[in-house]
């Protein structure tokens, strides 16, 4: 039987410089990050079946709920992302997994950003990421 993990152990961690990393605080939920695969069709005439080659990936949107805090530096840090456009990558790591593949490096750029204060909840902002290349990559976490 396989092993289940606590999703909310997961920590979603954004590239600064180099090999460093500073954990995003605050996630409240995080989407699923992945890609498509787009079919390139190949049918001949007089085939019976349709035939199909693989084509290009794309990667999904991915979307990042957090209680916002407009002085936090890494909430700041992801608005000006998007305010740029900037492509940066993400480590997704879970701490009671580790070792070689447990990990995920994502390459995206934010294209939304939301921010509201409902009269019955926290302060929240949503930031949504279209992942690029070289996608979602596996990595191991110590």
């Amino acid at each position: 039987m396989a092993t289940k993990y606590r999703g909310y152990r997961a920590a979603l961690a954004r590239n600064t410089t180099g090999s460093t990393y500073v954990t995003v605080a605050s996630v409240l939920e995080m989407g699923e990050p992945g890609s498509t695969r787009e079919m390139i069709d190949v049918t001949g005439h007089g085939d019976e079946w349709k035939d199909f080659l693989s084509g290009a990936q794309e990667g999904t949107e991915f979307q990042m709920r957090l209680a916002y805090d407009p002085a936090d530096a890494q909430h700041i840090a992801v608005k000006t992302d998007y305010d740029a456009g900037t492509v940066k990558k993400y480590h997704l790591t879970h701490p009671d997994i580790t070792g070689a593949n447990t990990g995920l490096e994502i390459s995206m750029v934010p294209v939304g950003w939301q921010a509201g204060a409902p009269m019955d909840g926290a302060y929240t902002a949503t930031a949504n990421f279209k992942i690029v290349n070289p996608g979602v990559v596996l990595i191991t976490t110590p």
